[in-house]
């Protein structure tokens, strides 16, 4: 039996709302009913008082400019295909974006938000400029997340058998493969590209549509955009080492790194919402930068610390600055 697009609309909502619940829920266990709840309300003061604080905040504070600056620069050079703007509207753009998203599934409002406060004549165009764009950051995500995951498991999984070592040989083949297939696919390497076009029925024709308007782009363009979602990714990966070691959690950068690309490849798995998304990014942090500390050893509470502040300073803040541009919206036009 077909469901209904009510139904389906029920059960989506249901699953996020779960997912949410669960994620709330497994943050109270492992802070509250750990036995954390003192050292959790009376060290966050104590931690703003450390001048050791302000050494690792205040980078990661200045450092968040330029992970938008990057994105602001990203956009400019996609949307330059449906209207001549500065860099300045691009990042105005972006800010007004980040405001729209906190309140829309998979942030899917950034697109919408991008696009009306730059007034454009083709918004479906330029939508899906804004796409091409977020999947640049989603094979950055993947990438660095899957290598993370080798480096997990060889940690975390003790090899004994001779088979486990040839599952994790083809396993390195497999993510090499995956990786390379993504990042072909989007600059569209030629052969890479033709099959991947032939896989398209010719009766698709709003597929073949969008695919058209991702083809004006130059692979010169899309490298560029590759490059810098890459190097964005970089830049927001060592704001979350760094509040992590601001609030107490003592990590090599290395292994921090790894754990922290862990649970960015498993949020961008998760749909959700920007406003929920700060408890289930907890939840994710929380399970694997843990998993480094003994069971005994109280880390929940700052690394939850440490990862509100992350949301905060990248999408609380530039969300409120985007809020100064909402009027320049312009939806409901001729």
């Amino acid at each position: 039996m077909e469901l209904t697009a009510k139904v389906k609309k029920t059960l989506n909502m249901g699953l996020r709302v779960a997912v949410v619940l669960l994620s709330l829920w497994f943050i109270y266990l492992q802070v509250f009913r750990t036995g954390d709840t003192q050292w959790f309300t009376g060290g966050f003061t104590q931690w703003f008082r450390d001048s050791g604080f302000e050494a690792y905040f205040l980078p990661a504070l200045l450092l968040m400019p330029v992970n938008w600056g990057l994105e602001g620069l990203k956009w400019r050079m996609l949307a330059l295909h449906v209207r001549n703007l500065s860099y300045g509207e691009a990042l105005r753009s972006v800010l007004t974006g980040i405001s729209f998203s906190l309140f829309t599934p998979n942030r899917v409002g950034d697109s919408v938000g991008r696009i009306f406060s730059l007034r454009i004549s083709d918004p479906l165009n330029a939508v899906l400029l804004a796409v091409a764009g977020s999947l640049a950051q989603i094979i950055a995500t993947c990438f660095f997340g899957s290598l993370a995951f080798l480096f997990y498991i060889r940690r975390f999984i003790d090899f004994h058998e001779s088979w486990q070592t040839f599952f994790f040989a083809g396993l390195v083949i497999f993510v090499a493969v995956i990786n390379l297939l993504m990042l072909m696919l989007y600059l569209r390497t030629p052969g890479v590209s033709a099959g991947f076009h032939k896989m398209i029925k010719p009766g698709w024709r709003k597929i073949h549509g969008y695919i058209s308007v991702l083809q004006s782009v130059r692979r010169r363009v899309l490298g560029k955009v590759i490059l810098l979602s890459f190097l964005r990714y970089l830049v927001f990966s060592f704001q979350f080492y760094l509040m992590l070691r601001a609030f107490g959690i003592d990590i090599p950068l290395l292994n921090a790194l790894v754990l922290i690309a862990m649970t960015y490849l498993v949020m961008t798995a998760i749909p959700t919402i920007a406003l929920a998304d700060l408890g289930i990014r907890g939840s994710v942090a929380i399970y694997f930068i843990g998993s480094w500390f003994a069971p005994s050893v109280h880390a929940s509470a700052g690394i939850l610390l440490a990862t509100a502040m992350v949301w905060i300073i990248n999408l609380a803040v530039p969300a409120l600055a985007g809020l100064l541009f909402i009027g320049r919206l312009s939806i409901f036009r001729k």
